[in-house]
């Protein structure tokens, strides 16, 4: 039986959300010429992505931190705050700073690199035998 430690499933978990936000930036213009309604709904709204955020942030900093206090892969730092702090950027200030379609690019480059940051964490745990919940690597 697989041991699937708190940090690889926090990293499952934020992997999984940019992969939704991914999901919801590609759906979201097809659905609204269908279904012109829900441009005016939470899910046109930039109140939306602040509110993923709200979930992202803490998700993958404890993914990250806790995988990187063990395995010390400044990478995965990088990744991670670069995907998120493009994330960010894309939900409050994007659509001013670069148009509609330019804050869609901006979320799809930060969700990417942020889920990249998440992979290479998770397998680096893996490869090392991380068992987050003792105070070091079982190597």
């Amino acid at each position: 039986m697989v041991n699937i430690t708190s940090s690889q499933w926090l990293d499952r978990i934020a992997v999984s959300m940019s992969g939704i936000c991914a999901l919801h930036c590609l759906t979201l213009p097809l659905i609204l010429i269908l279904a012109p309604a829900l441009s005016a709904s939470f899910f046109g709204d930039a109140l939306f992505h602040q509110s993923l955020l709200l979930l992202v942030i803490p998700s993958s900093i404890a993914a990250i931190g806790i995988g990187c206090k063990r395995h010390k892969d400044g990478k995965v730092w990088i990744y991670g705050i670069s995907g998120l702090a493009l994330m960010t950027v894309a939900a409050f200030w994007g659509h001013d700073l670069v148009g509609e379609w330019g804050e869609k690019v901006l979320t799809l480059a930060g969700a990417g690199i942020l889920a990249a940051g998440h992979i290479r964490n998770h397998a680096l745990c893996r490869q090392s035998h991380c068992d987050h919940s003792q105070d070091s690597c079982n190597h």
